[in-house]
């Protein structure tokens, strides 16, 4: 047993450097990848009158730029949000399905491990609406054209060889008021968490 505990530990030693430089090469460096999944969003509501809200899922997905450098990091993407919320005005619920699009840019902060990257972020984001809706009819006069949002969140990349697997979670939260009709609604911010996997190719060698 201990010659071959002592065997192992001499094979480990003379792979271990060989393997080490090209996982380290592959996680440094510019990608560009590709990621989708799903958005629960809310909104949160500075009470003119009694509301309640609920949660509302939809698909998030587009595609992001990625930039490490050993254990500190920089991403930007332009994605494709589904949001909403359900308003209880009284006796009458309206339903209000937002769609954006995001370009969200964080800084991050990680430890390579090998052949894996788990990483903590945290950034701003600027989103356009491009559509909303409201018991099927269209709402965009009662929401405002463009959102600001903080982002927090979490990634781990896999580097199986030359591309990159990912796995990516977030919490938005909104920073400025999206509502026209505040008077009428009170103040909304949107707030959504996402859940996303993604594959990532290397830029240049």
């Amino acid at each position: 047993m201990r010659a071959t505990c002592l065997v192992v530990a001499a094979l480990t030693a003379l792979v271990l450097p060989m393997v080490a430089p090209p996982l380290a090469e592959a996680q440094e460096g510019l990608q560009l990848g590709f990621r989708g999944g799903v958005s629960v969003a809310s909104a949160s509501v500075h009470l003119g009158q009694t509301f309640s809200k609920s949660n509302r899922t939809g698909f998030a997905g587009g595609v992001f730029l990625n930039y490490d450098a050993s254990a500190f990091g920089f991403q930007i993407a332009g994605e494709y949000m589904q949001k909403g919320v359900d308003l209880d005005l009284g006796n009458v619920i309206n339903n209000f399905s937002l769609s954006y699009v995001e370009i969200p840019a964080v800084i991050k902060l990680g430890i390579p491990l090998g052949a894996i990257k788990p990483s903590v972020f945290g950034g701003a984001a600027l989103a356009f609406k491009t559509g909303c809706d409201s018991n099927g009819t269209n709402c965009g006069d009662e929401f405002k054209g463009t959102d600001f949002l903080g982002v927090a969140g979490a990634d781990l990349a896999i580097y199986p060889g030359s591309i990159s697997l990912w796995l990516d979670g977030r919490y938005d939260f909104g920073l400025s008021n999206i509502s026209k009709v505040s008077d009428v609604v009170g103040d909304l911010k949107n707030r959504n968490w996402t859940l996303q996997a993604g594959i990532g190719f290397k830029l240049g060698s």
